[in-house]
């Protein structure tokens, strides 16, 4: 809806705007996947508009791609995000949007994927896909087993999905995965993967569960304060390792929670005071304004932290009392 809104073709009424434009092919059926969290899964009854809390209305193709032309060259957008379900003509259809929108302008494009063959990577980059990204959700084999892997009916396998962003990066400049936070794992399991996975160029956007009603996924058992300070950490420490001021092997943990980030504690004022370790991760220019969030629960800002959304970072993380 955000997308619709910065293109023109609805009336939105937007606090911050988003500065990618989120697209996905619309079928009316149901992914032949069975990710326990999502609306669009095999077995869910949710509504097929939502993924996490963000709506995807069905507009006419050609609307939105002589906008995207429009909106990039006014700088109303930074790049388009593609993301795609498993069905039948999911590749025919993804490709014939990619030319569709290549044929008009050059926005960046980012396509977030299941894994592929390196020939279709390669294709894709022929195509001007400029960044690829394969979600693997879950921090561990077992947790991507329970929500999206063999256990659910579904045709993913850890193995694969680390072995299909390992040879995407080979192809792609950037590649880039997606961790929902929230699902049972420890900070350990958690930052551990993130370090993994930049050591081999990959980045990591960071995501919150969000439970959508009518998907397979249950409601998170743990407390606010607790959901949030877990998530603050390990988005704390991705900034750490990916700015090289921290190492994964520098952090300490005691039955899996972070105790010790491996920095003096005057280096994650610093970071909390330049806010940009708590805004949305992900593709360059992706603000994902409101995509797991609540105005009372923000997990990753969209926009510059004002100066009372620092001090909540700081209470979030028990650096402080609380406000």
């Amino acid at each position: 809806m955000g997308t619709l809104g910065v293109l023109g073709l609805e009336l939105v009424q937007m606090d911050t705007p988003p500065t990618t434009a989120y697209l996905q092919i619309y079928t009316g059926k149901r992914c032949m996947a069975n990710c326990q969290f999502c609306a669009q899964a095999s077995g869910s009854s949710a509504d097929m508009t939502h993924i996490a809390r963000g709506m995807y209305m069905p507009f006419d193709l050609e609307a939105v791609v002589g906008r995207l032309k429009i909106a990039y060259e006014r700088g109303y957008l930074a790049r388009a995000c593609i993301q795609t379900a498993l069905y039948d003509t999911w590749w025919e259809d993804t490709v014939y949007l990619i030319k569709r929108i290549r044929e008009e302008g050059q926005i960046p494009i980012s396509l977030s994927v299941f894994p592929l063959s390196k020939i279709r990577y390669e294709e894709l980059k022929k195509l001007g896909v400029n960044e690829l990204v394969i979600p693997l959700d879950a921090c561990t084999p077992g947790l991507f087993d329970k929500i999206k892997g063999k256990t659910t009916g579904g045709p993913y396998l850890w193995e694969k999905h680390i072995e299909g962003i390992k040879t995407a990066s080979l192809v792609f400049e950037k590649v880039g995965t997606h961790l929902i936070i929230g699902f049972g794992e420890s900070d350990e399991d958690a930052i551990g993967v993130i370090s993994d996975l930049w050591n081999n160029n990959v980045n990591t956007a960071l995501f919150s569960y969000t439970y959508i009603p009518g998907t397979q996924s249950k409601p998170s058992d743990k407390t606010e304060s607790e959901t949030i300070k877990h998530y603050r950490k390990v988005q704390l420490a991705r900034h750490l390792i990916m700015e090289k001021l921290a190492f994964y092997s520098d952090m300490r943990f005691k039955d899996g929670a972070l105790i010790d980030y491996g920095v003096q504690e005057k280096v994650i004022l610093n970071i909390i005071k330049n806010g940009k370790a708590f805004q949305t991760s992900g593709c360059p220019g992706c603000n994902r304004p409101m995509a797991n969030e609540t105005f009372s629960k923000i997990f990753n800002y969209p926009k510059k932290l004002s100066e009372l959304e620092k001090d909540i970072i700081k209470n979030d993380l028990g650096l402080q009392p609380k406000i």
